[in-house]
């Protein structure tokens, strides 16, 4: 492993040892608890893709995490959080494979930075958290999902590569604020309201935020906002999420310009367009067994949509199986299997036509993802995985690509 890694998760894993250890609280006495996650990942390119090669990186991540005293004839609960990000290495899309979706979902600026830190009131059925947030935390995920090393079964491609700088998610937190309410023990509504641009670039460099320090808010970046209500059955066997989000910056078109020609030929600016939307929905299913049991089978469907004159994708769908307990000896192990769908909007692949008639534009790029995560003590999780990636980059200009990824997890 290279020495660099090592050196700059030395930060977090430091801060974690200063943090007051974790204890349990007291009757009506404040809980603080701290925890450091490592991961490290080594991926293997074998074919395909803009070059063949491989590539190692890592993630710390430092959390402190407070809770006032519950019960009694406390009006509300109070929760407190904040953490510190670590990303080192460089990962395989940057590094040498070239594809859309971004095969590995701790792929990141290379720093040090405060990530997400809030303060959370619960009463009643309503809950209001404000501070840095990340909306992939909350919103559009799913259980499968986020078993996958692809980023594209976590925070959704139909979001993530229509807004700006990927919205509200990792690897960069947003200033935001977010409510909830409870309808019913089995119906949640949420809204969240984020800066437009967690990246304080419009030109996309992560370096201008680089600490997590750098806020600018509003104005022309504008809002992200993403509301969501989700439902379960009875049961909690099936698992329903409908939701829209609205962006309002200006947003350039992909295609045409002011007086409706294209650009790429006419030389003229993109035409403007005062917003962004896009809608989705998600399913989930147990199909047997109960979750963390040996034998749990659980599975997801999702679609989100968005405007094809604004947006690079006009479309995508991911789905996935996750199975725990595969083999007797180790009922906690999870195999888990996914496929995603990207597909571009055909005015992005017009004007990608328009620009360069010689090269074959833009139609889709889809991910095939099978990975198994073991479970080497309390602490320790060993994760294999394979990914077949059809369309890198989403035409046929590059070949498939073949990805191997070994990831090492810790959680103390």
């Amino acid at each position: 492993m290279n020495a660099s890694v090592w050196r700059s998760c030395l930060p977090v894993a430091l801060g974690f040892f200063l943090f007051p250890a974790a204890r349990a609280a007291e009757p009506n006495e404040p809980a603080l608890m701290a925890g450091l996650d490592v991961t490290v990942e080594a991926t293997a390119g074998v074919r395909g893709g803009a070059h063949t090669g491989n590539s190692t990186e890592a993630l710390a991540l430092g959390h402190l995490a407070w809770q006032s005293p519950g019960g009694g004839n406390a009006p509300a609960v109070w929760r407190g959080y904040a953490s510190v990000l670590t990303l080192t290495g460089e990962g395989p899309t940057s590094r040498f494979l070239g594809d859309f979706l971004a095969a590995s979902n701790i792929e990141g600026y290379h720093s040090t930075r405060l990530y997400t830190w809030w303060l959370e009131s619960e009463f009643a059925s309503w809950s209001v958290r404000a501070g840095a947030l990340l909306a992939d935390e909350e919103f559009a995920g799913t259980e499968v999902g986020g078993r996958f090393a692809n980023s594209a079964f976590g925070w959704p491609a139909f979001i993530s590569a229509n807004t700006v700088n990927t919205g509200p998610a990792f690897f960069v937190a947003a200033p935001g604020v977010r409510i909830a309410h409870t309808l019913n023990e089995n119906l949640t509504w949420r809204l969240g309201v984020y800066d437009g641009d967690t990246f304080d670039s419009a030109a996309g460099d992560p370096a201008v935020n680089h600490d997590g320090l750098h806020y600018r808010v509003g104005g022309d970046q504008g809002w992200f906002i993403i509301s969501e209500l989700a439902a379960k059955s009875p049961s909690g066997s099936t698992r329903w999420k409908a939701g829209a989000w609205w962006h309002t910056a200006t947003f350039p078109d992909v295609y045409r310009d002011a007086n409706g020609q294209p650009f790429a030929r006419s030389s003229a600016a993109p035409r403007d367009h005062p917003d962004n939307q896009g809608v989705y929905a998600v399913i989930e299913q147990t199909l047997a067994g109960r979750p963390g049991e040996r034998g749990h089978l659980d599975s997801y469907a999702r679609l989100g949509v968005a405007r094809a004159d604004r947006n690079p994708l006009i479309w995508a769908f991911d789905s996935g199986l996750g199975y725990t307990g595969p083999f007797a000896s180790r009922p906690a192990d999870v195999f888990a299997l996914g496929f995603v769908h990207a597909s571009f909007s055909s005015d992005f692949a017009a004007n990608a036509r328009t620009a360069a008639p010689a090269e074959p534009a833009p139609s889709y790029e889809e991910v095939i993802e099978a990975t198994y995560s073991a479970g080497l003590g309390d602490h320790v999780r060993l994760q294999p995985g394979a990914q077949y990636i059809r369309r890198p980059g989403g035409s046929s200009l590059l070949r498939d690509a073949v990805l191997f990824i070994l990831r090492v997890s810790a959680s103390f």
